[in-house]
């Protein structure tokens, strides 16, 4: 009978442990996490999370479908997923919407998003939209696409799992403990756990966790592979008369010179997300390595007040609120705010493989923030790679030893660092 460790109850490990539970009920599973699940740290955590297929990579658009297909039909998913729609936004340079489009009529999608001019929006969406827009931006509107109560769905899986047998611990792991070129287990608070496949889905902190376990094997290490990133999020409470943004649209808003989300109402809470990352780099000594950590404070790192969050970020948010809205924002102010950190890649793709230099350790983490979505089939992906089954794409894109080159422009990668924009100054109310 095999036995599994998962580090990390977010989207990747509590899809690893519900699937391998599926496929394998006598298989001893065993998920582990700082904290009763959900962990409210962890960037699963959340009020909702856009559930969508549009994606300018063919390879991630014909997954977003088959999750979003899940989402739609699968009795246990549905009840936690609004399909409200989502307003894609870019300037006249990008060529996302093209290669969206492209994606979905070579995938022969039944309904194409709808493609219009910034002069068109105002006719939309009972006018709700009020967006600063250069008159050749470009806008993409798809109706199938949504949003998902995320700490409920998540907190939902988890137990699911529980329930076929998985066992939750709720403790921090400090190390993994290898010896030779083999990883047996891990050390956690608590005790010490064992078992035949270790497996980390532990996002921003993956580089943190190999380091602190081997230090001085640089074979084992993270390196630029994944790196710990932030971002921010705001969220409103409505009042009576905003009942209108419970109908609307997501939007994903990649024109110039902001970049952020915005979500339908989900429980009262209007939620923003301004997606220019940023990183905490600091010294690893043990290593000899700079790193980016995350910053898991619960002052920041879960839903807080204003005045625990850096001026700098929420003027970002409030930007993003009003290049969404505009004079609708007017009146409007965050009554909570939350730093997300995940784990990104150069290249937007995950890690799902053997760590080829230490046997027994498995890598399923990685979501560069647009893992979420997954949560019903990525694990399916994972027990594929454990079972030696993976398609050859897929081993390609999520391999420990694939080429990293130099990223795409992206203006949402981090050009910042956390302990200067904590210098800028902190919010006051």
């Amino acid at each position: 009978m095999s036995s599994y460790i998962i580090i990390g109850a977010g989207v990747f490990g509590t899809s690893t442990a519900l699937h391998l539970k599926q496929q394998f009920p006598s298989a001893t599973v065993t998920l582990i996490d700082r904290t009763s699940p959900p962990c409210p740290v962890g960037a699963s955590h959340d009020i909702n999370k856009i559930v969508r297929a549009d994606y300018k990579d063919l390879f991630y658009c014909e997954l977003g479908l088959k999750t979003l297909h899940k989402w739609k039909t699968d009795p246990f998913f549905q009840k936690w997923y609004h399909e409200c729609g989502l307003l894609t936004v870019t300037d006249k340079n990008s060529s996302v919407i093209d290669k969206i489009l492209e994606n979905f009529k070579t995938l022969n999608v039944d309904h194409l998003p709808e493609r219009f001019g910034p002069k068109e929006l105002s006719d939309r969406f009972d006018g709700i939209f009020d967006m600063r827009m250069k008159d050749d931006d470009k806008l993409l509107y798809n109706p199938v696409a949504g949003i998902a109560k995320a700490e409920k769905t998540l907190g939902a899986t988890i137990q699911a799992s529980i329930d076929l047998g998985v066992q939750y611990i709720a403790s921090p792991v400090s190390k993994l403990i290898i010896n030779s070129g083999v990883c047996h287990g891990v050390q956690a608070q608590d005790n010490v756990y064992y078992a035949d496949h270790i497996i980390l889905c532990t996002g921003a902190g993956t580089a943190k966790l190999i380091a602190d376990s081997a230090p001085k094997d640089q074979d084992l290490q993270v390196g630029r592979r994944i790196t710990a990133r932030a971002v921010c999020c705001s969220a409103v409470e409505l009042n009576g008369s905003q009942e209108a943004f419970k109908n609307v649209p997501a939007v994903a808003n990649h024109a110039t010179p902001v970049y952020g989300e915005a979500m339908p109402a989900t429980d009262g809470l209007l939620k923003f997300v301004s997606e220019v990352s940023f990183t905490n780099t600091v010294h690893h000594d043990q290593s000899g390595q700079d790193m980016s950590l995350p910053v898991i404070d619960p002052a920041t790192s879960q839903w807080t007040s204003p005045e625990t969050v850096p001026r700098a970020l929420r003027e970002d948010l409030d930007n993003v609120m009003k290049d969404i809205y505009g004079k609708q924002a007017a009146g409007m102010k965050p009554s909570t705010y939350r730093i997300c950190w995940d784990g990104a890649t150069l290249d937007n793709n995950w890690f799902i493989c053997p760590h080829p230099r230490c046997s027994k350790l498995y890598i399923a983490t990685a979501g560069s923030f647009h893992g979420w979505k997954f949560l019903p089939i990525v694990g399916e992906y994972v027990v594929q790679m454990l079972q030696g089954t993976l398609s050859e794409e897929m081993k390609r894109r999520w391999s420990w030893d694939r080429p990293l080159g130099s990223p795409e422009p992206d203006p949402c990668r981090p050009n910042k660092e956390f302990q200067d924009i904590k210098n800028a100054g902190l919010a006051r109310l």
